[in-house]
């Protein structure tokens, strides 16, 4: 499974393929290449953040809507 971390200290876990993760990780603002894992974000309110995508395998995490989108 793929986590996506935020520097802000959100965190969505249980996604299931790298391609989603990327995705998901767009719709939280205006995004710019970090690394191979990672974004500069900056949100709709103007809110400045890192966010980063790694594996992990297992499960256990949590909804978007709770994590991401408060």
């Amino acid at each position: 499974m793929w986590i996506i971390s935020t520097s802000d200290g959100r965190r969505v876990a249980d996604i299931r393929c790298e391609q989603h993760a990327r995705r998901l990780v767009h719709t939280l603002g205006v995004t710019q290449w970090r690394g191979p894992y990672s974004w500069d974000v900056v949100a709709p309110e103007g809110r400045c953040f890192v966010a980063e995508i790694m594996y992990r395998s297992g499960g256990g995490g949590q909804y978007l809507s709770a994590a991401i989108h408060p």
